[in-house]
């Protein structure tokens, strides 16, 4: 009898055991599923010459809702969309550029924004036609090979920037310099003047605040120091900026002593 208790003891001892380590059992582990980044909304662009210029700000968050975390690249793709004009789709889509975010280079990744220019280098000749309409989007990519969806399309189309007008000249009055030329032929809507006191290295900002007027044909650049100055006039395809500016005219030197 004794032995059958043991026995029976053992057996509820074992059970025990086995009801404990098996309560709060939980089933395979469930992976987390990962959501794609959201994508690029507010691609910006203008053409300069056959160039494009995109710029776009880095999205926060995936799909879901979720920050985020493990962006990796961005892929710009391009298409000739000419042939939407006549019923076509303009669908024709080709892989220009993959970006790195850590290593962006040729682009710029500046205050949470990246710019991107299109140097069209991958079509014969080098360069996006004049008059031919582009359409660009982007793609956001994870770390996790996850893709966005892609973004709106922005269509540009470059235009040939008008020629500098001829016949640029200087003179001193003072501490100014009086700035002169022939208005140029064309569709020109007006002029900017850049000036720098290193020849041939010239800033992005103009002497002039607002684009001078198309039939203009002079500038007075007030309140200068003594020195030497170099300057260059560049006539503009647009009314606001970034002005499709064409060439630089030719460089010309001047100084204001005492």
């Amino acid at each position: 009898m004794q032995n059958i208790l043991r026995k029976l003891n053992i057996f509820i001892i074992i059970a025990i055991i086995i009801s404990v380590s098996s309560c709060g059992r939980k089933g395979d582990p469930i992976v987390p599923r990962l959501s794609p980044p959201a994508p690029v909304t507010d691609v910006k662009g203008f053409t300069k010459d056959s160039s494009a210029i995109l710029n776009w700000e880095i999205p926060a968050k995936n799909m879901d809702g979720t920050k985020l975390k493990d962006l990796s690249k961005f892929t710009v793709l391009r298409a000739d969309v000419r042939d939407r004009e006549t019923g076509g789709c303009g669908c024709a889509f080709v892989k220009i550029a993959v970006i790195d975010i850590q290593r962006p280079e040729p682009s710029i990744i500046k205050d949470n924004n990246v710019v991107f220019i299109d140097k069209a280098e991958d079509l014969f000749p080098a360069g996006l036609t004049y008059k031919i309409p582009y359409s660009y989007k982007i793609i956001v990519e994870a770390k996790s090979g996850l893709l966005s969806p892609e973004s709106q399309e922005i269509i540009l189309t470059p235009t040939k920037p008008p020629n500098p007008p001829s016949g640029f000249k200087a003179s001193v009055q003072n501490e100014t310099v009086i700035l002169k030329w022939e208005t140029s032929k064309g569709d020109v809507k007006g002029y900017n003047i850049y000036r720098s006191k290193t020849k041939g290295a010239y800033p992005d900002m103009s002497v002039n605040k607002e684009l001078i007027k198309a039939s203009d044909g002079s500038f007075a650049d007030i309140g200068l120091e003594f020195g030497d100055y170099y300057y260059i006039i560049r006539a503009a395809g647009t009314i606001t900026p970034p002005y499709n500016e064409g060439p630089d005219s030719e460089e010309i030197e001047i100084g204001i002593t005492k």
